[in-house]
């Protein structure tokens, strides 16, 4: 059995005290998850080719909401002493996915940068096809790091904790502030590159009103918000990595606004299918 916050017995209490808010996580990690199936399988029937940070993108939010629905699938979303290797597990899977998710889609927003820069100029960033192999690694290599560091910490402590309301999460603080750290820092970077690509449009203003870069725009913009949203987030996450834990039911809120990301990727995703 794994000790945990939440100071209720399996099944019952937790279904009267969290129900309404764990299916709202939970539905909307299956949303997520289903869009992001979906759109993998729409793409590859598709006529457009898709480039490998686009398919890099997608599988990491199927990996993401797969990660937080380990409990869902494994019939212990109620349960607040959940299986101990099933919660090590999730827990290790949770704290790394999230920086796969940025890391892929700064990926995608460096390529956006690449095919801008190209298109409106006609020039070529230097070294840029290391610069691709590198944004298509360095996220997996991540997401296998991180997923060690907090499963050695798990088996290493004496008496680990988890916290188990919506899902497993080893109540360390290290794995939360280094995983909310990295997010913060790909968040950044994304907005960062978003904005330098804004100023290319700017730059090339005469060439877009003239041209059909509808697509194109609306890509920058989706992901300018989408980058925005995630580093509000991701700066709420590392508040709360780096200070006492409030009461499970303001987790449980905070867990749903961070279920709410692969869903709007999705979305971002079909408003640039519809305008393009």
């Amino acid at each position: 059995m794994v000790q945990t916050l939440a100071d209720v017995d399996p099944s019952k209490e937790v279904a009267e005290g969290f129900g309404p808010s764990l299916n709202a996580f939970n539905a909307l990690q299956l949303l997520g998850l289903i869009g992001s199936v979906f759109c993998l399988i729409s793409a590859r029937f598709s006529s457009v080719p898709r480039q490998a940070p686009w398919w890099n993108f997608m599988f990491s939010w199927v990996l993401f909401c797969t990660s937080y629905l380990l409990l869902f699938f494994a019939g212990q979303a109620y349960n607040s002493e959940p299986d101990l290797p099933l919660c090590i597990l999730q827990s290790s899977l949770t704290y790394a996915v999230s920086p796969l998710a940025e890391a892929t889609a700064l990926g995608l927003v460096v390529q956006l940068l690449f095919n801008v820069r190209r298109t409106l100029s006609g020039q070529t960033i230097r070294g840029e096809r290391y610069w691709r192999i590198v944004l298509l690694i360095m996220p997996y290599v991540i997401f296998i790091t991180l997923i060690l560091e907090s499963t050695v910490i798990s088996l290493t402590i004496a008496d680990p904790k988890f916290s188990s309301v919506s899902y497993c999460s080893l109540e360390d603080h290290a794995p939360g502030q280094v995983t909310s750290a990295l997010d913060v820092i790909f968040a950044i970077s994304i907005v960062v590159l978003n904005i330098i690509i804004a100023l290319q449009f700017r730059k090339h203003w005469s060439m877009l009103r003239s041209g059909n870069f509808t697509s194109m725009f609306v890509r920058v913009s989706a992901f300018t918000l989408f980058g925005l949203v995630a580093v509000i987030i991701a700066v709420l996450f590392f508040t709360s990595a780096g200070s006492s834990h409030g009461s499970d039911t303001a987790l449980l809120e905070l867990d749903i606004i961070l279920a709410i990301i692969p869903v709007a990727g999705s979305l971002s995703l079909a408003v640039i299918k519809i305008f393009s």
